[in-house]
C-alpha cells in the first residue's frame, strides 16, 4: 500500500443491537490479514480520536449507524471537510463526541486530511446483543464500502 496511512474506526455499542455495527465491521476486518498497512480500530461508544490516531494517518474512515431520516438499511457516505465540519448535524448516536473531536482537531491543525463516514440507518437499537438479522446481512456490503475507501480489497 502506498500513500498516506489509512485508519478505519468502528464506533458503536454492541449492547444496543444495530448500534454495534461499527464494532462488528472492525472485528471482521481485524481478523482478516489482508488489510496490511491499515489501522483497524475498535473505538467503542465514545472514541477519543486524540488517543486513537497518530499524525501519520492521512485518511480516516469511520463506520457507525446514522440517523439520516432514510429507510432502515440505507447506507450513507459522508465526507467531513474543514468547510463543513462545524455545519454537520449530529446524525450518529455517538456523533457529538466524534464531531467534537474532529472540530477540535481542525482547530489544532491535527485532523486527518480526509475523513469519511460510512453509516447505516439502523433497524433496531433496543437493548440486546447482536445485530438484527437485516443489519447482519448488510455487513459484507458495508465492508465493501469501506474497501472502496481503502482503494479496493486488500
Amino acid at each position: 500500500m502506498t500513500g498516506p496511512k489509512i485508519a478505519v474506526l468502528g464506533i458503536g455499542n454492541p449492547l444496543r443491537r444495530d448500534d454495534g455495527l461499527g464494532i462488528r465491521v472492525v472485528q471482521i476486518m481485524q481478523s482478516n490479514p489482508c488489510y496490511v498497512g491499515v489501522d483497524i480500530i475498535d473505538g467503542g461508544t465514545a472514541p477519543d480520536l486524540f488517543s486513537l490516531l497518530d499524525e501519520s494517518v492521512g485518511k480516516l474512515v469511520i463506520v457507525d449507524v446514522l440517523r439520516g431520516k432514510g429507510e432502515p438499511g440505507s447506507i450513507y457516505r459522508l465526507e467531513i471537510t474543514e468547510e463543513n465540519i462545524s455545519a454537520q448535524p449530529s446524525a450518529s448516536l455517538h456523533g457529538l463526541g466524534v464531531l467534537d473531536s474532529l472540530q477540535l482537531m481542525v482547530r489544532l491543525g491535527m485532523r486527518p486530511p480526509e475523513v469519511i463516514i460510512i453509516g447505516v440507518e439502523p433497524y433496531d437499537v433496543a437493548n440486546g446483543l447482536g445485530l438484527s438479522p437485516q443489519m447482519e446481512s448488510l455487513v459484507p456490503q458495508v465492508i465493501s464500502e469501506v474497501e472502496k475507501e481503502l482503494g479496493g480489497p486488500h
